[in-house]
């Protein structure tokens, strides 16, 4: 009879023990299904408010403007926490140009003195600026306002990028000013390449590379002049161009 009643008490707190075995893993998976829930309702209010700020952005821009949009969860936007939407001011004119370029700091690019006769203004753009210190700046913002998706309009004055074009019949000549993403000393002197130095292949994929190109550098930017294949400007009289070409 003793033995009988062991064997019961036993078999009772087995069965109390996995009771609770299954009442703790019913809570945790109750637990669970509302944690996903919830990250659901989250992540669906998050690729809302990401498609509305994508779209507000897209009838924001006006020539110059640049916006930075920060979203906390990178799987909406392919990867990456942040998007940049810019328009570039564009110009018709070089004197069009010249008022917009006033405004800035840093170099310019300027007509060249001595550009041969014949040489036009076709089109310029000046274009914003993209840095890292302008995205984890939208990123504080955001996180100090606890905001999953969040953008902010920044207000510049050095730009990105400066590309202005110059025709003559069947010739052309562009410039180009591009800020260095990898800050370092200047360059010793010009660099040259000609058009007949590219491969095959690149020529065929990238028609529009191939140009010959003299470069050079200041440390913090990256400048160059290029001319269309079969341009008769030699190096050395792109150089003379170059020494006129920027506006410090």
């Amino acid at each position: 009879m003793k033995k009988a009643m062991k064997a019961a008490v036993v078999a009772a707190g087995i069965a109390m023990l996995f009771g609770s075995v299954n009442m703790t893993e019913a809570a945790q998976s109750k637990a669970a299904n509302k944690s996903a829930q919830a990250a659901a309702k989250t992540s669906a209010a998050d690729k809302k408010a990401f498609e509305v700020a994508k779209a507000e952005l897209s009838k924001k821009l006006a020539p110059g403007d640049l916006y930075i949009l920060y979203v906390r969860d990178k799987a909406l936007n392919g990867g990456e926490e942040f998007m940049n939407y810019m328009n570039m001011f564009q110009f018709k004119t070089y004197e069009d140009y010249l008022n917009q370029a006033a405004k800035l700091k840093g170099p310019t690019l300027t007509k060249p003195e001595g550009l041969p006769d014949g040489y036009k203004f076709v089109k310029g753009n000046i274009q914003p600026p993209f840095t890292k210190q302008y995205q984890k700046e939208v990123k504080a913002e955001a996180t100090a306002k606890g905001k999953s998706v969040y953008y902010k309009k920044f207000d510049w004055k050095e730009p990105g990028e400066i590309n202005l074009a110059f025709a003559n019949g069947k010739d052309n000549l562009q410039m180009q000013i591009s800020y260095s993403l990898s800050k370092g000393k200047s360059n010793d002197g010009y660099s040259y390449r000609t058009a007949d130095e590219f491969d095959a292949e690149t020529a065929k994929k990238h028609p529009e590379w191939v140009r010959n190109m003299l470069s050079w550098s200041d440390g913090d930017h990256v400048y160059n002049i290029t001319t269309n294949p079969g341009n008769p400007l030699t190096k050395e009289e792109l150089i003379k161009l170059a020494e006129t070409a920027v506006k410090k």
